[in-house]
């Protein structure tokens, strides 16, 4: 004979467990919403920061400038055309520069990211070849452009397929050498450096002779600096960093940037004596930025 009065002890377990399942169920789900959710929006952030230009403008002051002359320089780096670099996003940074009517454009090296196929190439012979035949424009390389590094790590194995690009677009490849121009009326040495982590940057070969002229110094990698004390030139122009690519917020410091001094990742700095100046770049290598927008650099050359 079952017995009329309930077990209120083996009751109030049974509430309990099955209080706890749908409970825990609950908490579960909520949790995971709490780690998804925030992940989520930050990726988002990061992609749409990835394609978000900063146009930055900085005035660099040159004994060597004529008096009420000036230049204004349009530098871009770090293209790196790529699966997750369009050439629209590449065209947009020449676009954004163009508004602002350079006088020279100045490409310090990292055109591509791994081996982009011949129509990408194509594509970025295109993009180049519309801006060079409006300003005069010169270049050095990148460690991603082909060579030792490249062919180590994905890329190219030789720089014969992006010196094509260049050659075709009528950019001025300058690989360890030197010239001399005229712009806007106002003499100009421009140098550029071989890649220091490809082991192509070689001063020797083209620094030597003191010039009389504003030599701005073109050179992929930031840390070549040490190197080239002792050489002759007015200005450095350099990239590779992607300013970080991820700065943490507020103290503004980049942890992972490809470098060996952390303290030069972005922005203008003094080296020796000489002034450094270091662009975020166009791309990037992942995809992503988080708080350090790609970057579309302006410098005014002027006497005062």
């Amino acid at each position: 004979m079952s017995s009329e009065v309930p077990d209120y002890h083996k009751e109030q377990i049974k509430k309990v467990k099955s209080a706890s399942r749908r409970y825990g169920r609950r908490d579960w789900f909520w949790n995971l919403l709490t780690i998804l959710i925030p992940t989520i929006l930050a990726g988002s952030y990061s992609w749409f920061e990835a394609g978000w230009f900063e146009v930055t403008k900085k005035k660099i002051i040159s004994p060597k400038i004529p008096a009420g002359k000036k230049v204004k320089v349009l530098h871009l780096s770090d293209l790196h055309l790529s699966e997750v670099v369009s050439i629209k996003h590449i065209d947009q940074a020449f676009q954004e520069g163009m508004k602002n009517s350079p006088d020279v454009c100045l490409l310090t090296g990292d055109f591509i990211t791994s081996q982009p196929t011949d129509a990408q190439l194509l594509d970025l012979r295109n993009c180049l070849a519309q801006y060079s035949k409006k300003i005069p424009t010169f270049a050095c390389l990148g460690n991603h452009d082909g060579g030792y590094w490249s062919g180590k790590n994905g890329g190219f194995q030789t720089d014969e397929k992006i010196r094509a690009v260049l050659k075709d677009a009528r950019v001025r490849l300058l690989d360890n050498q030197q010239v001399s121009v005229l712009i806007k009326g106002v003499p100009l040495t421009i140098t550029g450096l071989g890649d220091l982590w490809s082991k192509q940057c070689r001063p020797e070969k083209c620094l030597n002779k003191k010039s009389y002229a504003t030599h701005l110094l073109l050179c992929h990698n930031p840390d070549a600096k040490d190197i080239l004390r002792d050489y002759h030139w007015d200005l450095m122009l350099a990239g590779h960093t992607h300013g970080g690519q991820f700065r943490i917020p507020f103290v503004n410091f980049a942890p992972f940037a490809p470098v060996k001094d952390l303290s030069m990742t972005e922005g203008l700095h003094s080296s020796h004596g000489k002034p450094i100046f270091i662009t975020r770049g166009v791309g990037n290598v992942y995809g992503v930025r988080i708080n350090c927008r790609p970057e579309v650099s302006l410098l005014e050359l002027a006497n005062s």
